[in-house]
C-alpha cells in the first residue's frame, strides 16, 4: 500500500525517483490482501500484480533512502545494518498499523494515515535536499 501510494503522490508533485516496498517479516511473492487492492483502488492505485518482497543487506545498500513504518522496524534494521545507519529512518509521526487481517475499514485508516504519512516524507526529503 505505502508503495503504490508513495509513487502516485510523486507523480502527483511531479517528483522524480524510483519507489520500492520491502519487509522485514515477510516471504517473497505474496501477493497483496483482498483489502489492501479494494482500498487502493478506490484511489486510483492498481495493487493487483504487486508481490512481496523480503528486505535484504543488498537493497538496504542500493536504497538512497529506507524508511520503517514503525520505531520497532527503524530499531531492528538499525540493529541488523548498523553501517547503512545514514540511509534508515523513520518520521517523527505515530507507527504505521500493519492492517492485515483486520477489517475492510481498518485498511482505509491505514491508507490514509499512509497518505499524510506519504506527503511527511517527501516534504522531509525535500527539506534534506534544500537544507
Amino acid at each position: 500500500m505505502a508503495e503504490g501510494l508513495l509513487r502516485k503522490l510523486m507523480r502527483e508533485r511531479g517528483v522524480p525517483g524510483e519507489v520500492s516496498s520491502a519487509g522485514l517479516f515477510t516471504v517473497d511473492g505474496l501477493p497483496a490482501s483482498f483489502y489492501a487492492i479494494e482500498v487502493m483502488k478506490e484511489w486510483g492505485i492498481d495493487l493487483s500484480g504487486h508481490r512481496s518482497r523480503q528486505l535484504t543487506h543488498t537493497l538496504v545498500k542500493r536504497s538512497d533512502h529506507v524508511v520503517g513504518m514503525t520505531a520497532e522496524h527503524v530499531a531492528s534494521l538499525l540493529a541488523q545494518y548498523p553501517e547503512d545507519h545514514s540511509r534508515i529512518r523513520t518520521l517523527e509521526l505515530p507507527d504505521i498499523p500493519d492492517p492485515y487481517g483486520k477489517p475492510l475499514e481498518t485498511y482505509r485508516e491505514v491508507r490514509d494515515l499512509l497518505r499524510e504519512w506519504g506527503h511527511c516524507l517527501l516534504d522531509s526529503l525535500f527539506d534534506r535536499i534544500a537544507g
